[in-house]
């Protein structure tokens, strides 16, 4: 009895021994590690806004078709340049096919050429009919005219001798030296005589009155008519040279030469698809857009700003741009335009959301940078020197209001604080806490280990450090150390 009963105490004093061993073991192995700790720092705060979005030029040459007589079948391109080429001002860009426009061409110099030959005709005619009308009047009609004032002189000299010779057969009559019939037949003839001259008389006033009336209408008719065909041949020939200048414009159009130097990018519609691809062999129409030869001394990054960070951004603003096909290189940027208006959008996934865009100039855009190229601009709204700092990872929000949580010698503690200004990587602390404290680094997964205060049922909480206060946008920053900071 007394031997079992000591191996039932030797028994016991081992269970116990290795229960406390194991105890021991087990609370050293559910020991927590010390949270990652942070220091308030005081250092120049940089309020960025981030924008993300795609490389534009700011001077972006569009290059179409400018061909009227393509008609509905367009035109075939038989050449055109590598896209990503650097071109300069009046490089050949692409060649459309133009046999058919070069016959029209040289048919319409045919038509001029017969055109300028029946205004020659028409001119050679005008010239005549004028140089009928003054050799009628210069010419003809006073021939006429002298033709008839001869007739009437010889009638009067004709006249005269009549009389004379019916006044000496009277005389002879009368002395019975000749017989009455030999008087009336000198009365006879005078009275011809009579006749003749007012015949003559009788003509040249229809010479003057109406023959050279008659005929001066007529040649000014012929005028008239030969005049209105040089107009008309003059208007033909116009119309002929116009339409074989304009053929000759369009068969040059059919070669199309960079109008400035840029950089070759094919032009692809929203809505194209592979048969809209710019290649060799495609047929085009008149006024499509073919290429975009973009500025590449003159980039910039068109990106969309969220509405709640939008009131910061203003024209003038210096932003640091990234791009993914160089992300070693850092490029300073201006901000050049806030869109007043926000970009159509539809409601998806739950929120109304609105973006503006915001265009940045690249400063100094590199070589090599190509439109439609991804880029990140951080636009710099507002610097604070001397600022408290802390990470936005070490503050957290509860009920309305932001803490961070301090750890020391194991114990847990929270600070409530006061923020201002934030961006993706540091907040500004205006107070609760001074240069040197240390806070716990990731404070929102540590919040069980604090005592916070009962959420009132309904609270939405704003865990977005961009949408601070506004009573503290415009406000002076306190240093704790005196003094204070303008924003």
């Amino acid at each position: 009895m007394l031997k079992r009963s000591i191996i039932i105490i030797v028994a016991v004093c081992l269970a116990v021994a290795g229960i406390h061993y194991g105890w021991g073991r087990l609370s050293d192995s559910i020991k927590v590690d010390p949270p990652q700790l942070v220091s308030v720092r005081r250092d120049l705060f940089i309020h960025e806004i981030l924008g993300r979005g795609s490389v534009d030029s700011a001077r972006n040459q569009e290059v179409r078709v400018r061909v009227e007589g393509a008609g509905q079948a367009g035109l075939t391109i038989v050449y055109v340049i590598d896209e990503g080429s650097l071109v300069q001002e009046d490089d050949l860009l692409i060649e459309l096919e133009s046999s058919r426009l070069r016959e029209q061409t040289e048919a319409q110099q045919i038509a001029v050429i017969n055109s300028e030959a029946r205004l020659t005709q028409s001119k050679t005619d005008l010239a005549t009919a004028e140089l009928t009308l003054t050799e009628y009047l210069e010419g003809k009609f006073q021939q006429d005219r002298m033709t008839i004032e001869n007739r009437i002189f010889t009638a009067g000299e004709q006249v005269k001798t009549q009389q004379d010779n019916l006044a000496h057969s009277q005389r002879l009559f009368d002395r019975g030296y000749v017989t009455q019939a030999q008087v009336d037949a000198a009365l006879f003839e005078l009275e011809r005589a009579l006749q003749t001259i007012e015949q003559a008389h009788l003509d040249l006033r229809v010479l003057e009155t109406f023959t050279k009336a008659r005929m001066v209408m007529q040649y000014t008719a012929a005028i008239d008519t030969a005049r209105s065909k040089v107009a008309a041949d003059t208007k033909t020939l116009q119309i002929d040279t116009d339409r074989l200048a304009h053929l000759v414009q369009q068969l040059a159009n059919c070669q199309i030469y960079a109008p400035t130097a840029g950089q070759v990018v094919y032009y692809m519609p929203r809505w194209g698809s592979e048969e809209h691809l710019i290649r060799e062999g495609r047929r085009v129409m008149d006024r499509e857009i073919l290429l975009h030869l973009p500025d590449p001394t003159q980039m910039q990054v068109k990106g969309l700003i969220n509405e709640a960070n939008v009131r910061f951004v203003k024209p003038g603003q210096r932003a640091t741009i990234r791009l993914e096909a160089f992300l070693n290189d850092v490029f300073d940027g201006e901000v050049t335009m806030v869109n007043p208006y926000p970009e159509p959008s539809s409601w998806q996934g739950g929120t109304m959301s609105r973006e503006y865009l915001t265009t940045v100039r690249i400063l100094n855009p590199p070589y090599g940078v190509k439109t439609g190229l991804t880029a990140e601009a951080r636009i710099v709204v507002k610097e604070i020197p001397d600022a408290l700092l802390l990470p936005t990872q070490a503050i957290f929000a509860h009920g309305g209001r932001r803490y961070a949580i301090t750890f020391n010698d194991g114990k847990w503690d929270k600070v409530e604080v006061v923020v201002g200004p934030a961006n993706d990587r540091e907040v500004v602390i205006l107070s609760g806490l001074s240069e040197g404290d240390e806070v716990v680094l990731g404070a929102s997964v540590h919040r069980d280990q604090v005592d916070l205060p009962r959420i009132e049922e309904g609270f939405e909480e704003e865990t977005d450090f961009e949408e601070y206060d506004t009573e503290y946008e415009n406000r002076e920053y306190v240093n704790p150390e005196g003094g204070s900071v303008a924003p």
